[in-house]
């Protein structure tokens, strides 16, 4: 698993595990004689066969003949081919390679209207052990409230590694337990920075949420890019 610097409430930190404890099913399809199946990419069309493309060549009007006398929407040399080793390029509305691309972000209201556009944010991690360890930031947002108000798209597990970090998580847990509430903890040296998992990831506002049964207990890091507002 995966570690992480972690501090608590009296800005004391330590070295922890995280990960998620979800495994998903790994079913064997089979065929209807028994053989196990297959997944493979085969080519479905080419940039001639794309509907923009057959639309520029035979017009509204003329495209429903085409179809009906040919099949101008299948490539009879390319279709069905096997398709190894992709690789991800940009084009442009001519369907040609475009060279030199800027990626932009766009920043839209609760109702739909967007409100501006931008020029991508490169983003580096910084939950590294090297680095500041995630902060408590002090604010308890009730458990109820946050569900409602937060839609979390990441969850993981936060694990002690040995016994001092089992108490340590453990008193984590149980006093957000105890407020039945989340807390909120944020990186870099003021504890206000998002969360950002990987180099190029997307930054979240972090979450713990705790759970205690008797010696046991649950830290759950909940992740949200996404808040839940209401429509005047």
């Amino acid at each position: 698993m995966r570690k992480i610097n972690l501090s608590n409430d009296v800005k004391r930190d330590a070295e922890v595990a995280f990960g998620t404890t979800f495994h998903r099913p790994s079913p064997v399809y089979k065929t209807a004689d028994g053989k196990k199946s297959v997944n493979e990419r085969l080519v479905r069309a080419t940039m001639k066969t794309t509907d923009e493309a057959l639309l520029a060549q035979f017009g509204a009007e003329g495209l429903a003949d085409a179809l009906i006398s040919g099949d101008p929407e299948v490539d009879m040399e390319q279709f069905g081919l096997k398709v190894e080793g992709l690789k991800k390029v940009y084009v442009t509305p001519e369907q040609k390679v475009a060279y030199g691309v800027s990626l932009n972000e766009h920043v839209y209201l609760a109702d739909g209207t967007e409100k501006e556009v931008r020029p991508e944010q490169t983003t580096s991690a910084n939950i590294s052990l090297d680095g500041v360890p995630l902060r408590w930031t002090g604010k308890l947002i009730p458990r109820q409230k946050a569900m409602r108000m937060f839609m979390f798209k990441k969850s993981y597990q936060v694990q002690h590694v040995n016994g001092l970090t089992y108490d340590f998580l453990f008193d984590m847990a149980k006093k957000l337990a105890e407020a039945d509430s989340m807390m909120l903890v944020g990186g870099g040296q003021k504890g206000t920075d998002p969360i950002v998992m990987a180099n190029g990831g997307t930054p979240y506002r972090a979450f713990l949420e705790g759970r205690v049964d008797g010696d046991r207990y649950a830290l759950i890091l909940r992740l949200t890019n996404m808040e839940l507002k209401s429509i005047e």
